[in-house]
């Protein structure tokens, strides 16, 4: 039986995340995590063309280089996204020592924490997640979620409560 995670919402505004891998999936945790956070690290010796227009706008920082250790230095959050899995592996070792929380996207066995798909309207957000078992179960929920709340006025949307 698959262990259950716990579905939290964090304020990450001020956290340091570091993102290993340049390609499409590390592209698409960058473009999700920028709706939360500022401080954000992509480690990687190619990028994306979005990846470097968000480094040309000075909306993420970027090394441009291969994983090293060193890279983890004062994350608080990593995402380790290349398509390397051996690299993906060291990454969470190393995150593992360290107490750093981190997410392997090749292998949900090694997340401390699932990415959600998210929906972001207004004041309301939605995580969605399939506990890593149908990435595209967890898409189609997605897409109905934003076109429900699409169908919402603003004035119908709920206030934030604690």
């Amino acid at each position: 039986m698959m262990k259950p995670y716990f579905p939290m919402f964090v304020d990450i505004s001020r956290k340091k995340i570091v993102v290993v891998g340049g390609g499409k999936i590390a592209q698409r945790r960058v473009e999700t995590l920028l709706g939360f956070a500022e401080d954000i690290l992509v480690v990687a010796p190619e990028i994306t063309k979005e990846i470097r227009e968000l480094y040309e706008a000075a909306r993420i920082q970027w090394v441009e280089t291969s994983y090293h250790t060193e890279m983890l230095q004062g994350a608080d959050m990593v995402l380790a996204a290349t398509d390397d899995a051996q690299c993906n592996e060291q990454v969470v070792e190393d995150c593992h020592e360290r107490g750093i929380l981190v997410n392997a996207a090749h292998k949900k066995e090694l997340c401390d924490f699932y990415f959600p798909g998210v929906v972001k309207k207004e004041n309301l957000v939605v995580g969605i997640t399939s506990s890593g078992l149908s990435h595209s179960e967890a898409r189609q929920v997605r897409e109905q979620i934003e076109n429900a709340l699409d169908s919402l006025s603003p004035l119908s949307l709920p206030n934030d409560t604690p």
